[in-house]
């Protein structure tokens, strides 16, 4: 299914959020669409295939969460690119719209010329993310010849979000270092950090692998998928 460029659909359950959010985001020349609620959200995206999905997390008939996997499970929809508008208040929200599928969150108050940054962005390449699953591992992160502990949050085998006490210095790539529970050979991978939020005492750092043997790809899908299939029981 081919995904319209420059479409954007935004969802909400206020519709003073989405005049908002519209009256910006008309500004860049290109298509938008609205919906209120998430079933109409839903529709809209299955009938105009958008490029770009704004959403809110309350979105009146369901959670943000169950919106993220809805648009994820459906063929038609799939390749569109997901981002949240969150409050910094909840940041469990976006954790668990990420594991869920979502590309990206921008948090309220909303700041036009970051909100230009993500949608250029996520409207610049068609993406389909891979589900992630909530987990939790201890993660050594290399850099530099120095080390810091973290802890992820999800995982996939495109990568993983990771809480750590502290930032991390500069751009360059990380070397991550972990045990999948269950496995007892260790995980080695290079990965570079895709984006960063600060909330909190914690950051949290969006971690993208750049060596991923076929052989770890499947370690890891494995482990994915059993922890799926325990969260459907």
């Amino acid at each position: 299914m081919k995904v319209e460029v420059g479409c954007i659909l935004l969802v909400d359950r206020s519709r003073g959020s989405l005049l908002f959010h519209e009256t910006i985001l008309r500004r860049r020349n290109t298509v938008v669409i609205t919906a209120l609620g998430g079933s109409e959200g839903l529709q809209r995206a299955r009938e105009e295939h958008p490029h770009l999905i704004v959403f809110g997390y309350d979105l009146f008939d369901m959670a943000g969460p169950e919106f993220c996997r809805e648009i994820r499970a459906d063929q038609g929809t799939q390749r569109s690119s997901l981002l949240l508008v969150a409050d910094r208040a909840n940041p469990e929200h976006a954790d668990l719209c990420l594991s869920a599928g979502c590309n990206d969150v921008i948090y309220r108050p909303i700041l036009r010329r970051e909100l230009d940054r993500k949608v250029q962005k996520l409207t610049a390449i068609p993406v389909r993310r891979q589900l992630r699953t909530l987990t939790k591992i201890d993660v050594s992160l290399e850099k530099n010849g120095r080390f810091v502990l973290g802890r992820s949050l999800n995982i996939s085998a495109n990568g993983m979000l990771l809480e750590i006490d502290r930032m991390l210095p500069g751009d360059a790539d990380v070397r991550l270092h972990f045990y999948l529970p269950g496995d007892a050979r260790p995980l080695e991978l290079q990965a570079h950090v895709l984006r960063a939020e600060f909330t909190g005492t914690m950051a949290k750092y969006g971690m993208q692998f750049l060596t991923v043997t076929e052989d770890e790809r499947q370690r890891i899908e494995q482990y994915v998928e059993r922890l799926r299939s325990r969260e459907l029981l």
